[in-house]
């Protein structure tokens, strides 16, 4: 195999290694994204009520929602690690691929035309 060839194979894995960290990114990000709306939700203000059973209601679905917020919130950093750890995978494919383009680039350059 030529050293066009094993260059340009190259370049074809690193673009398909970035295209697939990427995409992983940005599910995660839609996770954490996910989760921060569950969060603003359950932090919404609840009107007032003025009867003695729907207020024991709310108070009850208040206090649920405080063990969901709290739930919710360990996820969200539990996400946001495996956002922040891929991210940095991705800035490698990234870079990885940007490199192999910036050197095929030179060797073009610097092989004569053929004719």
């Amino acid at each position: 195999m030529k050293e066009a060839d094993r260059l340009a194979r190259l370049q074809q894995i690193a673009a398909m290694k970035r295209d697939h960290d990427m995409a992983r990114l940005q599910r995660l990000a839609s996770h954490c994204e996910g989760t921060r709306e569950k969060i603003t939700q359950l932090s919404q203000p609840q009107p007032l009520v003025s009867d003695p059973a729907l207020f024991a209601v709310r108070q009850a679905h208040l206090a649920w929602a405080g063990t969901q917020r709290m739930h919710l919130n360990v996820t969200l950093a539990k996400q946001t690690a495996r956002m922040l750890e891929q991210r940095s995978k991705t800035a490698q494919s990234f870079g990885r691929a940007d490199a192999l383009e910036r050197l095929a680039r030179k060797i073009a350059k610097k092989r004569p035309p053929s004719r």
